[in-house]
């Protein structure tokens, strides 16, 4: 299973990383940085998985959060990332 997470590296998308880490301490979660981005690979990766807002997961090639996880998120998260 492939994790991904894109950030803007704000203070929400930092928090969101922190909580998803937290709670899924054993997925490696490969995390694409907008500061990294400087030839627009992230750019179009994102474009390719329907990003349209970050902080955003996506689990093997699909978008599955976008925005701060509530406790239902985590939940469903939970029965995905299992």
């Amino acid at each position: 299973m492939k994790v991904e997470y894109f950030s803007a590296e704000c203070k929400l998308c930092n928090r969101a990383l922190v909580m998803l880490e937290h709670n899924f301490p054993n997925i490696q979660i490969e995390v694409h940085k907008q500061s990294e981005c400087i030839d627009g690979s992230c750019c179009a990766l994102a474009e390719r998985y329907g990003v349209r807002a970050v902080p955003a997961l996506i689990v093997d090639e699909k978008l599955v959060l976008t925005g701060i996880p509530s406790q239902e998120d985590i939940s469903n998260l939970k029965k995905i990332l299992a």
